[in-house]
């Protein structure tokens, strides 16, 4: 960023790496609401849309549910003239195939979604979540989802109803959040997200057998070579013992997400447990059933994920988020920080932020988060032709420091350069950015207000 008012990046704001985690002890970064990267980063990273399906048998038939999750950058919005706002069109299409190939049954769900602002059209924490459910045929096998958006299929998803020897199963555990008897699904692709406190966990499985004890055992695997090891989670084990709490019921209304209910109609056995989420790390986890009167090839296995689903697309590629922590470290730290390879900086980044984690309790890192999503809007927000990066400009570098301003105002003197005055009434602080005849806004003055 070269000699200006804030001086060299790596010195003159190294005593300001305090500033971010205030704002956060203080509540005030912790609850800002950013816009998201665009909607090609959604697609990049899988997590534009979720579905999950449960089967259950019933009588000579199955229920099925098929729920889904779509977050908003996915849907083509478009202005809305006679309401206002904007308006996406998104529809759902299922699927049940047999073993042959032929299509048993077809399910249909349309809907619109209506926004008041275009910022609500990029924002990653709002989502449209919707469940059908149909009973179809014992010999179906699989089912396919179709996800559309206007006249565009976006995308398409291909579900098992059957383990390898046919025996009906579910591909994991239904994950929600625990709320009384109810079951409020997150419908992340059998994840839960990453965060949580508690996740109720429920099971049903044909190979459970009815008033049998089982051992829950519930441990962190290894990630991929390809894969970023973010922190040891220690092994899970919860003896319990299946239950016959009955049939999954589904609640599902037209303009508001899906809930699930157990009632008294009984189709076998059921575990169910809460687990302690607050601790759990994005990665990949295995659930062990493991029963107590039998040997250890009766263990029944399933795989979960851990997933962030907002997670900083600046974080996503570990050298530019270790580029970009210049900002709040001394020339020694940041040099020390770029040392080895991605995965070394990467374990040098998280213990950085660990070590300054606003809530140590939990994995989740307000500090590190709101840091780094800062980072993501300065990108986009500040970006210009000739400054593509905008978190590497004057006014990103501000942003990524100190948030967003309390209020900002443009200036057009008639004898001088457009200028910019942004506001931090909580800090105390006014910045001045004047735009430069090579188009790039540069900070001219900083001063106590």
């Amino acid at each position: 960023m070269g000699q200006g008012v804030l001086g060299r990046s790596r010195v003159a704001v190294g005593g300001l790496a305090g500033v971010v985690l205030l704002a956060v002890a203080y509540g005030v970064a912790a609850q800002e609401r950013l816009p998201s990267p665009e909607r090609y980063f959604l697609g990049q990273f899988g997590e534009g849309w979720f579905a999950e399906l449960l089967t259950l048998p019933q009588r000579d038939s199955l229920w099925a549910a098929v729920l889904v999750r779509v977050a908003y950058p996915l849907l083509l919005f478009q202005q809305d003239l006679s309401h206002g706002g904007l308006q996406a069109a998104v529809q759902v299409s299922v699927e049940f195939v047999d073993s042959v190939g032929i299509i048993r049954r077809r399910l249909e769900l349309r809907d619109t979604v209506w926004v008041s602002t275009y910022e609500a059209t990029v924002s990653r924490d709002s989502s449209w979540v919707r469940a059908v459910e149909a009973v179809i045929p014992r010999d179906v096998v699989r089912c396919r989802v179709y996800l559309l958006s206007g006249p565009r299929q976006l995308q398409q998803r291909e579900i098992s109803l059957r383990d390898t020897q046919g025996l009906l199963c579910w591909q994991h555990p239904l994950l929600g959040s625990a709320r009384g008897d109810t079951i409020v699904p997150f419908v992340l692709g059998g994840a839960l997200p990453f965060g949580v406190h508690t996740a109720r966990l429920v099971l049903w499985d044909a190979r459970l057998q009815e008033g049998a004890s089982y051992t829950l055992v519930c441990r962190q695997v290894p990630p991929d070579t390809e894969e970023r090891w973010w922190d040891s989670v220690p092994e899970l084990r919860s003896a319990g013992h299946t239950v016959r709490r009955g049939r999954l019921r589904l609640h599902a209304a037209a303009d508001a997400p899906p809930v699930l209910t157990l009632s008294s109609d009984t189709v076998g056995g059921w575990m169910e447990w809460l687990l302690p989420a607050a601790g759990y790390v994005p990665g990949q986890y295995e659930l062990m059933l493991v029963r107590s009167d039998t040997v250890a090839a009766d263990t029944l296995r399933w795989r979960f994920r851990v997933r962030w689903l907002g997670m900083p697309v600046s974080l996503r590629r570990v050298s530019y988020a270790v580029e970009l922590m210049s900002y709040i470290l001394t020339d020694a730290e940041w040099e020390e920080l770029r040392r080895g390879s991605s995965q070394e900086q990467w374990n040098k980044l998280w213990r950085y932020w660990k070590r300054r984690d606003p809530t140590p309790a939990t994995a989740y890192n307000e500090a590190m988060a709101t840091y780094f999503r800062r980072v993501d809007h300065a990108y986009f927000a500040f970006q210009s032709v000739t400054e593509p990066d905008g978190a590497r400009t004057d006014r990103g570098k501000v942003y990524i420091l100190y948030g967003a301003p309390t209020r900002t105002e443009r200036r057009f003197p008639a004898d001088g350069s457009p200028q910019e005055e942004w506001v931090y009434e909580r800090l105390r602080k006014r910045f001045l950015f004047e735009l430069r005849p090579d188009g790039r806004w540069r900070l001219v003055r900083m001063e106590p207000l």
